[in-house]
């Protein structure tokens, strides 16, 4: 009766240090894949204080606000390679952790199209068929020939 009483306390213990990895887990991949969009308004606001202007500080700036959402998708099997090993152990950490992944590309891509609506209010994206068109004028070669009778 007693055995059965300590494997019984055991197992309960044993769920709680689960659900409190679970718990732990969880917490971090939240804060994870929201990521991106926590640093979306200020991003939002320096893109507002630069302008619509084309100079070298807003180019730089809508630069780096088009590359590091790019960076930061090359980069998100290393951003959740701590989860690994929880996630081999736990199929609902497991789950949690594609879920995260796909949430935080989500985040990056609405970053990213956000920098390229920046780009194209500064006219630096070729959206029109103006932006394709040459502009030299067409070279006119003069044939002559003549007829000799």
């Amino acid at each position: 009766m007693a055995s059965q009483v300590t494997n019984a306390s055991a197992a309960g213990k044993q769920a709680t240090d689960e659900e409190i990895t679970r718990y732990r887990v969880m917490a971090r991949l939240s804060d994870i894949r929201t990521q991106p969009l926590k640093q979306l308004p200020m991003t939002a606001f320096m893109m507002w204080m630069v302008g619509n202007e084309v100079s070298i500080f807003s180019i730089m700036f809508v630069g780096m606000a088009v590359v590091n959402p790019l960076q930061s998708i090359f980069g998100v099997g290393k951003m959740f390679a701590d989860f690994e090993e929880d996630a081999k152990t736990d199929r609902q950490i497991r789950s949690a952790v594609n879920q995260a992944r796909w949430i935080f590309i989500g985040c990056c891509l609405i970053a990213f199209f956000v920098a390229l609506v920046k780009l194209n209010w500064m006219e630096l994206l070729p959206v029109s068929s103006m932006d394709w068109m040459d502009n030299t004028p067409p070279t006119y070669q003069e044939f002559s020939s003549g007829a000799f009778y």
